[in-house]
């Protein structure tokens, strides 16, 4: 189990997100058809400066490609939220969800087909994205939900504890008044 998937006690998981195995089949497919082109060139001794420079690019394309899909992983709970991107520059997030100021989805045209999107989410001063996020629509609907009932807890609780402290001070009053020898109201 990685580090961050250990909750708090008390801590409910509400939605994890990371890749699925479908998302590695175009560009599966594009290791394979890369893969033959370069057989293809070496039997048929094509092999020239400039397509190997081509392919140097696909294959550092494929690698960037594979790199971003592994290295993505988004956690929600009723109380925080948690997420890591990045291959050789990991960036990470880990905030309690009343730090969190907005939550937004891209998608391109294959993402609106399979649902995946970047998620992006903005706390106070910082801006995360979160790309390849399956069920990324999901996931945000998710976190909205989770906003609003943390927003929701808090302002009760600071409307219980304002009225805590105006009967705290009708109770001193009283307390002085008694004291003082003078009636009630």
């Amino acid at each position: 189990m990685k580090k961050a998937e250990e909750l708090a006690e008390g801590e409910q998981l509400i939605m994890m997100a990371r890749s699925r195995w479908s998302s590695y089949v175009l560009p599966a497919l594009a290791l394979a058809a890369y893969v033959g082109v370069w057989l293809y060139a070496r039997a048929a001794d094509e092999d020239t400066w400039t397509f190997r420079i081509l392919m140097l690019g696909a294959g550092i394309w494929g690698v960037r490609f594979f790199a971003r899909r592994l290295s993505t992983y988004l956690m929600l709970t009723d109380r925080r939220i948690y997420g890591e991107a990045g291959v050789l520059v990991t960036r990470t997030l880990d905030v309690p969800l009343d730090r969190v100021g907005g939550v937004y989805v891209e998608k391109n045209p294959l993402g609106k087909i399979t649902g995946r999107g970047t998620v992006t989410i903005t706390t106070s001063g910082s801006r995360f994205e979160f790309p390849c996020i399956p069920s990324a629509n999901k996931f945000r609907d998710a976190l909205m939900r989770q906003l609003e009932l943390t927003r929701a807890a808090g302002e009760r609780k600071q409307a219980d504890a304002l009225a805590a402290a105006i009967a705290r001070a009708f109770r001193d009053r009283d307390s002085r008044r008694v004291r003082r020898g003078g009636g009630s109201l």
